[in-house]
């Protein structure tokens, strides 16, 4: 029953559209493909910034991986 309230209402609304005519210029276009540039360099930045911190953070979660696996395997092996 919500179901069908919510996709009732999903095609009333898509059904019931008029158009807007809008207009976006060139510089809209240039502008959007600035912000994702900058988006993608800031993030290889910060990468490259913290790249020690990420490693050390993961090798640390994969040593105590190794640990408790190796752990286990010597507990098994004593009995």
């Amino acid at each position: 029953m919500k179901y069908n309230i919510i996709i009732l209402s999903l095609i009333f609304f898509v059904v019931s559209t008029q158009s807007t005519y809008a207009y976006l210029d060139p510089g809209t276009g240039s502008f959007i493909l600035q912000v994702v540039a900058a988006g993608a360099l800031g993030g290889l930045f910060a990468i490259k910034t913290f790249w020690g911190n990420i490693t050390t953070f993961f090798s640390n979660i994969l040593s105590k991986n190794k640990k408790t696996a190796n752990s286990v395997k010597r507990n098994n092996a004593k009995k």
